[in-house]
């Protein structure tokens, strides 16, 4: 699973950086789904990439309620910001849900909930894009603030 992710990040840099290079105009798009028209006129399908790995996940209790109140959080950032941590918690819910609960791990273990808040704060400081470094802050903050709600909630005022 961790390498698929890593080839579709790749793949999404390489694409990027592909249309970033590219100096024509935008156009409509003429198919349905996710593809590629390369230079040569071929269609190359991406719905492999582009479709949520997770979609037919159904989240209930305390999970279901975790990923509904992280959404609702993330539409108090930037509107960039707010659309990254919507994708990624669209795409992934289950990694989302993975985390907060390491970090109530690692907060039972004698880590306090603000210092992995302080922790991430010193990772972005090596984040240049600052749409990428507002998401990744706001994601530790949404997810610490949710974890002590709903996995450790013994942890919250700690």
């Amino acid at each position: 699973m961790l390498n698929r992710l890593r080839l579709t990040a790749t793949i999404a840099v390489m694409f990027i950086q592909l249309i970033a290079s590219n100096n024509k105009s935008a156009i409509a798009q003429e198919r349905e789904g996710c593809f590629l028209v390369n230079s040569a006129g071929e269609v190359i399908n991406l719905n492999q990439l582009c479709t949520p790995q997770e979609s037919g996940i159904k989240l209930t209790g305390d999970d279901g309620k975790f990923i509904e109140d992280y959404k609702r959080l993330a539409k108090s950032y930037s509107p960039d910001a707010t659309n990254a941590l919507l994708q990624a918690v669209q795409s992934g819910p289950s990694q989302k849900i993975a985390a907060a609960k390491r970090m109530c791990a690692e907060a039972k273990s004698g880590v306090s909930l603000p210092e992995i808040k302080l922790r991430a704060i010193g990772q972005a400081a090596s984040i240049e894009n600052p749409i990428a470094k507002e998401s990744f802050l706001a994601d530790t903050d949404i997810s610490v603030t949710l974890a002590s709600n709903y996995y450790c909630p013994e942890l919250a005022n700690k």
